[in-house]
């Protein structure tokens, strides 16, 4: 994992823990069910100090548990392929819902409660399951600051793909419904490459 891409995302809202004025730091990557990127991510994460990351397909060992530190708090959808985990001992979220392809966290910060959502689609799946439970969750919460980390496998060119699919159409849709912000860049460099697919 490249530290640098990460760098120059800008969240719309200067976020700051409820015992800290210091700015929570959110990471939002999927780890391919790879040992070696689980363990590049305890490194990432102790060097940048992150506080919350949101993972998707986590490494899960054979004795299915996830290759993360134990004093990591850590939340999983019910088939597992969706995590928030929350390295700082300093938080302490409160879990909204656990769902077949999300899970959502609570967080309380200085200024505002945030949700905090992780989920994931697998491109053998249709993306709408996924988006309906994540539309439950935010129905549920008018007027709530909201930060989603997903990996829904639809592709658009508003987030970076060279064009768009069904599946991206029907994110778009979601985002514009629920008047959201995307902060990916389209423009920056891809952070997923196999064979012939970049992403």
């Amino acid at each position: 994992m490249d530290i640098s891409i990460f760098e120059n995302i800008q969240i719309p809202y200067n976020i700051t823990t409820e015992s800290s004025k210091e700015p929570l730091k959110i990471l939002q990557i999927n780890l391919a069910r790879e040992k070696a990127a689980t363990n590049q991510l305890q490194l990432t994460a102790s060097t940048i100090k992150t506080d919350v990351i949101l993972v998707q397909e986590q490494y899960i060992n054979n004795n299915g548990i996830p290759g993360i530190p134990q004093t990591w708090k850590t939340f999983s959808s019910s088939n597992q392929k969706a995590a928030i985990l929350i390295p700082s001992p300093k938080l302490n979220p409160a879990l909204l819902a656990t769902k077949v392809n999300m899970v959502a966290l609570k967080i309380q910060t200085s200024s505002f409660p945030i949700t905090i959502i992780s989920a994931y689609s697998s491109p053998a799946q249709n993306v709408y399951t996924t988006l309906q439970e994540i539309q439950e969750i935010i129905s549920s919460l008018p007027e709530e600051k909201i930060i989603i980390g997903a990996d829904l496998n639809g592709h658009n060119t508003l987030w970076g793909y060279r064009s768009n699919d069904n599946g991206g159409k029907d994110i778009l849709d979601f985002i514009l419904t629920n008047n959201f912000n995307i902060i990916n860049k389209p423009d920056t460099l891809p952070t997923f490459q196999r064979n012939n697919s970049v992403g």
